[in-house]
């Protein structure tokens, strides 16, 4: 077999602590043409404050506050400091991602900030447009903007780095946590006290039995349609590859050799197959009649900011957090691992203005840029370590009540992706759709475990060998 692999460099650098996408994928210690940093001092950032020119950034759309967001850092923070220069914003729709960033590319009329994630990240430097941010850092870190280490969650940095290099500003603290709707659990009559930061997967599981045995004695004529959980739980690589890691295996090792082929991938179908046949969580093809967002299922575990749900008149009130379950797993290391990655923006390598586009990166993460964000609908976790107490910042603004607290807990387990990060760029949507498929036959029993794992190491082997 002709491998086209990339190894990674001996040493693989920890995310987050320990090992972050989105949530996403990626991560530290990936592979790239690179054969190290590109950038280890400060670059000239320096501007007078009444230099004139015009910003261009690509935004997501479909995002009901992302044009907000960046709108309010720039007119609230960047203008004041830099008031002559424009801004432009143009829109990607996330689904055609790749495409419309390599049309631009063709066209030369790539914006100077993109917006971008884990992992498309990795797309942009396999494509030679994004910018290697290290120089800035450290220029903006000699100026006294920021002390880096000290005043960010640097874990997120890290998520969006490659060979010793940073690419992305996360605009926020992204992971994965779990909606929960008290309204239909307190009906049903579920052990509330179970549901706290912490719980464990067995804990969610008991949950999941109470409610469901109610389902079948008071909820619905077709228990079978209904679920306790919403079903991105076994479509999403933010909440299966997790499972997969705490217990403890994975898809490649570091050196780009596969590693699904192993007990804990067996007990990973094992453990979802305890939520499929049981009915807690729907199977791979099959249509729920029932969603969270309809206000008709208990939990989700999701990344969004909590009012992307609470904002729904089916939820507003009735619904609050907590954290992902705790999964120890049977591999080595047992630990537990909850999905993570960012969202946010980098520069385009080939712009004339990137000292310009990195002074409006700086405000974004500053103190009053978060802020801004934050008025603008983004009640995120900020990306600085000043800014944990959603009591008392603009991020926590009329939701006081709320266990906020969950998507700043567990930092230590907290991943994305990472095996995409193991080998070179362009195989990283193959392998993400082999995993997904992965993923889709261990919700069902049309095969045995065994055979799951082994079809999975056959597609695996055929997309690293083209």
């Amino acid at each position: 077999m002709n491998k086209k692999v990339l190894l990674m460099p001996a040493a693989l650098v920890a995310l987050l602590g320990v090992s972050l996408t989105s949530c996403g994928g990626g991560g530290t210690g990936g592979t790239s043409t690179s054969t190290g940093p590109i950038s280890t001092g400060p670059v000239d950032i320096s501007l007078p404050s009444l230099v004139e020119g015009e910003l261009s950034i690509l935004v997501p759309t479909g995002n009901a506050y992302e044009t907000e967001i960046i709108n309010r850092v720039f007119e609230d923070v960047f203008q004041l400091k830099y008031p002559n220069v424009t801004l432009q914003i143009q829109y990607v729709t996330v689904t055609s991602y790749e495409t419309t960033i390599a049309n631009m590319i063709v066209a030369g009329n790539l914006p100077d900030i993109i917006w971008t994630n884990t992992p498309e990240y990795l797309f942009l430097i396999q494509r030679n447009v994004a910018e290697p941010l290290d120089g800035y850092i450290a220029a903006s870190e000699e100026a006294g903007d920021f002390d880096f280490d000290q005043d960010f969650k640097t874990s997120y940095f890290d998520m969006c780095s490659l060979n010793g290099n940073y690419y992305v500003v996360p605009r926020c603290a992204d992971c994965v946590v779990t909606f929960v709707n008290n309204e239909l659990l307190e009906t049903a009559g579920v052990d509330m006290d179970l549901i706290k930061n912490g719980w464990t997967w067995a804990d969610f599981i008991e949950c999941c039995r109470q409610y469901k045995e109610w389902l079948l004695n008071n909820g619905t004529d077709d228990d079978d349609a209904y679920y306790c959980v919403d079903a991105n739980l076994t479509g999403w690589g933010s909440v299966s590859y997790p499972m997969l890691r705490s217990m403890g295996g994975d898809v490649l090792n570091p050196d780009g050799s596969i590693a699904l082929d192993s007990q804990a991938a067996l007990d990973t179908i094992e453990l979802i197959r305890g939520l499929t046949e049981p009915g807690y969580a729907v199977t791979s093809g099959v249509t729920s009649v029932n969603s969270f967002e309809s206000g008709t299922t208990p939990f989700i575990f999701q990344s969004a900011p909590f009012s992307h749900y609470d904002n729904r008149a089916a939820l507003n009130g009735k619904i609050d957090l907590c954290t992902f379950p705790l999964i120890t797993g049977e591999g080595t290391p047992s630990t537990p691992k909850i999905g993570g990655g960012v969202a946010g923006y980098t520069i385009n390598k080939n712009s004339p203005d990137k000292v310009l586009a990195w002074q409006f990166l700086n405000a974004l993460i500053s103190h009053d840029g978060q802020e801004a964000m934050a008025r603008g609908g983004l009640n995120s976790a900020p990306i600085r370590t000043d800014m944990n107490d959603y009591t008392t910042e603009t991020w926590g603004e009329g939701y006081e009540h709320i266990n906020l607290q969950a998507y700043l807990e567990f930092d230590q387990y907290k991943i994305t992706e990472e095996y995409l990060g193991y080998v070179a760029p362009e195989y990283m949507s193959d392998l993400q759709l082999n995993f997904s498929d992965f993923i889709a036959d261990a919700t069902q029993r049309r095969k045995t475990p065994e055979e799951v794992v082994a079809d999975a190491v056959d597609a695996i082997e055929e997309t690293l060998s083209r």
